[in-house]
């Protein structure tokens, strides 16, 4: 796949959602998040400003919004933040545990094996607007309208 042409495009989170997703992840100090094509890093900038605890890691494949996250993480990241250039499906998820994805159903559904065979018990995933067409989330968060925007919905899961 041509990282300039991902079948996955860059949409950041607004902020009324970002905090939404904070608390829907339900981290601690222990916890390891994961953003699996995280864009500009927001929401891992996001984590490591309300609890410099946490360790965050983003993959990101687009060039455009890796630069713009390596950037960030330049001037106003954490040390706990790392940002990564590839392919999150080549990844290992196995030291996370928590994972935040904005991605397709399709993407979700090639990613569903992966996280059953590499995350711990007692892992939590959240996906923004789309859910996993063979697992039942355990809990659905709907976000009220943000104005042009549709109502979001967060599908959270415990493996």
């Amino acid at each position: 796949m041509n990282p300039l042409f991902s079948f996955i495009p860059f949409v950041p989170v607004r902020r009324k959602v970002l905090n939404k997703i904070i608390s829907a992840l339900e981290l601690n100090d222990q916890s390891i998040l994961y953003d699996l094509g995280c864009g500009d890093g927001r929401i891992l900038f996001a984590v490591a400003k309300t609890n410099p605890s946490i360790s965050c890691v983003g993959i990101e494949i687009g060039p455009f919004p890796f630069l713009l996250a390596k950037i960030k993480n330049i001037f106003w990241g954490s040390k706990k933040v790392r940002i990564l250039y590839g392919n999150f499906f080549k990844l290992d998820t196995s030291p996370a545990t928590h994972i935040f994805l904005y991605l397709f159903p399709e993407a979700l559904d090639e990613l569903l094996p992966k996280f059953e065979k590499e995350l711990k018990t007692g892992s939590r995933v959240v996906s923004c607007d789309f859910e996993f067409s063979k697992k039942k989330p355990s809990k659905i968060i709907e976000i009220e309208s943000l104005g042009w925007q549709k109502n979001k919905r967060l599908y959270v899961y415990d493996f």
